[in-house]
């Protein structure tokens, strides 16, 4: 049912598209991501369209520092919950910043090595998760796990997620990723698989 990571890797580095589910004891769901560096606005409409989900930008801790983008502070939440950043736009190039093309260019602009605090507008339309230092050692998510696949990939440590929805609404769990990740025509992988890669390296 799921790939191998050199697979994975592969098909990331290509741009393409893979579905992340974690374990069955977590939430047993998944997103779908794609390398930062690989978005497109074609890409972004699909993932609207078709994942259904809520779409963010995964990212380092690091990276929303350098460009002024502050972490949300929780509230009645526990370590397992997702480190939210403050939604972003690009500063230009966009109209409203809601649109797939807005939102593929301030993502654009985010991965800029030349960008920083002053080109960004808070709030925004990109909704940024910051992975946890420790990575998967500290938190076998999905944030974590698409900025490792990313860094395996040999790209910039970002990927954009869209968690998987049913067409009614509830999210896709088991048997209906691997339906999604059928008809939608990408592989699957297990955040599990990575975990163990990185307790291997």
């Amino acid at each position: 049912m799921f790939c191998q990571l050199d697979e994975a890797i592969a098909d990331f580095r290509a741009g393409k598209f893979l579905v992340l589910v974690d374990a069955q004891e977590r939430e047993d769901e998944g997103d779908l991501i794609l390398a930062a560096e690989r978005v497109s606005t074609v890409k972004i409409n699909r993932m609207l369209q078709e994942a259904r989900g809520l779409l963010h930008l995964a990212t380092t801790e690091a990276h929303l520092a350098r460009l002024g983008v502050g972490l949300i502070e929780p509230h009645n939440a526990d370590w397992t919950t997702p480190r939210f950043g403050l939604p972003f736009d690009a500063r230009e190039g966009i109209e409203t910043g809601v649109s797939a093309a807005d939102r593929a260019t301030s993502i654009q602009c985010a991965l800029d090595p030349d960008t920083g605090p002053t080109d960004l507008v808070i709030p925004g339309h990109v909704f940024p998760l910051a992975a946890r230092p420790e990575g998967l050692l500290s938190r076998q998510g999905h944030t974590e796990g698409a900025v490792e696949l990313a860094r395996q990939a040999g790209l910039f440590p970002a990927a954009v997620m869209s968690e998987v929805m049913t067409a009614d609404g509830t999210m896709a769990k088991g048997q209906q990723l691997v339906d999604f990740a059928t008809s939608f025509g990408c592989r699957l992988i297990d955040v599990e698989q990575l975990h163990q890669a990185v307790l291997g390296g």
